[in-house]
């Protein structure tokens, strides 16, 4: 018999199976930290599980319509949330777009890029200290 794991552990579970280890330890990083009662006051939209996973997944400079897929999957939002929560970030500097050009026809892919600078304006820490990209043993689960 499986135990329970709540909504949010079996979110980090599925972010592990779509998106690897780096984006979903970051997330849980990120998640929470900004979940600790000295960002409640924050006016930003950028304490959610959507805003969150959009940075963990710049951190590991993932190709937007991969992360869009991604998010949708894991029902963490539709096309038009996602386009326009990484508007927002990307207007506050929080986060950056990078154009990847493609051999042939058709569009440029968008790669998504986290600012660190901006993290640290806004939330008042050093992001460094959160995202490692890599997987570690004796990280806290949410």
């Amino acid at each position: 018999m499986m135990a329970n794991i709540s909504p949010s552990e079996e979110l980090v579970v599925n972010i592990r199976k779509l998106c690897g280890d780096p984006v979903a330890d970051d997330y849980v990083n990120l998640i929470n930290q900004v979940s600790l009662p000295r960002f409640w006051a924050l006016k930003h939209t950028f304490r959610d599980s959507t805003s969150v996973f959009i940075m963990a997944c710049a951190n590991s400079n993932m190709l937007y319509k991969d992360l869009r897929e991604s998010g949708i999957k894991l029902g963490l939002g539709s096309v038009e949330t996602f386009s326009r929560r990484i508007y927002e970030m990307r207007r506050t500097g929080l986060i950056y777009t990078e154009s990847m050009h493609s051999k042939g026809p058709g569009r440029p892919q968008i790669r998504l890029k986290f600012n660190p600078n901006a993290f640290k304006e806004m939330f008042n820490m050093d992001p460094g200290t959160l995202l490692k990209g890599q997987a570690e043993e004796d990280k806290a689960m949410i």
